[in-house]
C-alpha cells in the first residue's frame, strides 16, 4: 500500500505534520485529493481508527457525491460530498482562507455540486459528451466551452445547469497565492488567461486557478 511521510502532506490539508510517521495516499488522484479514511478520521474525526472506518466502508454508511463507496483510498477531491447515510448528515470539501475544510450542509447544498467542465467530445449534430474535472462526463444538448462549470444534481446524476465563463462572472480562486477568494472576470485575455478583480485589485490568472460559480 503506498504511503507518503507526515511532512508531504498538502500544506492546504488541515492536519499537523507531527504524530504518526507515514499517511495513506489516495488510490488516483493522489496529488489533489484526500483518501476517504483521512477524511472520516483524521478531518472529520466521525472514526478513531482505521478498523472504524472500513466497518462503516464495508457496511454501506458512507456515500460520496451520492455513491457508496469501500475502499478507504477512495479520492476525496474538492467540493466532493461526503454523506454518512445513518445520521443523514453531509459534508462538503471547501477552501477556507489557505486551507481545506470539511464544512455541514444539507437540502439542496447537499445534493448539487459545482465541477469545472475541462473537455468536450461532439457525439452527433446536436449532443456533445461533457467531461469534467472530477472524471465524470455527460451527454448533454447544451452549448458550452472548456472551462464553464457544470451544476450536476446528485442524486439523479445529471446536469442542473451550465455556469459560463464570462466577463462579469463570479469566480473562485481554487489554488495559488489567491486560493479560496471570490472575484469577478473583467476580461478574457489570450492564452487562457483571465484578468480577475478581487477586492481592491486587478490579478491575471490562469483558468486552472479558477472556478466560475452562482
Amino acid at each position: 500500500m503506498a504511503h507518503n511521510t507526515r511532512t508531504e502532506l498538502p500544506k492546504n490539508w488541515p492536519m499537523p505534520r507531527k504524530g504518526t510517521k507515514y499517511f495513506i495516499v489516495a488510490n488516483h488522484e493522489n496529488s489533489k485529493a484526500m483518501p476517504l479514511l483521512m477524511a472520516l478520521r483524521d478531518v472529520l474525526k466521525i472514526v478513531k481508527t482505521r478498523r472504524e472506518a472500513r466497518y462503516m466502508l464495508l457496511n454501506k454508511e458512507i456515500s460520496i457525491n451520492g455513491q457508496m463507496r469501500r475502499d478507504e483510498k477512495f479520492p476525496v477531491r474538492l467540493f466532493d460530498i461526503v454523506t454518512l447515510e445513518k445520521t443523514k448528515k453531509s459534508y462538503k470539501l471547501v477552501i477556507s482562507g489557505k486551507k481545506i475544510k470539511f464544512e455541514e450542509v444539507s437540502g439542496k447544498d447537499a445534493g448539487r455540486k459545482t465541477v469545472r467542465v475541462i473537455g468536450k467530445v461532439l457525439i452527433s449534430k446536436d449532443k456533445t459528451q461533457m467531461n469534467l474535472e472530477d472524471g465524470t462526463n455527460f451527454i448533454v444538448k447544451e452549448k458550452f466551452v472548456t472551462g464553464d462549470s457544470a451544476v450536476v444534481a446528485l442524486k439523479e446524476n445529471k446536469i442542473e445547469k451550465i455556469i459560463p465563463m464570462k466577463e462579469g462572472a463570479k469566480v473562485l480562486i481554487v489554488i495559488g497565492k489567491h486560493s479560496g477568494k471570490e472575484g469577478k472576470v473583467l476580461e478574457i485575455l489570450e492564452n487562457k488567461e483571465y484578468l480577475i478583480k478581487l477586492g481592491d485589485e486587478e490579478v491575471k490568472l490562469p483558468l486552472k486557478t479558477l472556478l466560475v460559480v452562482d
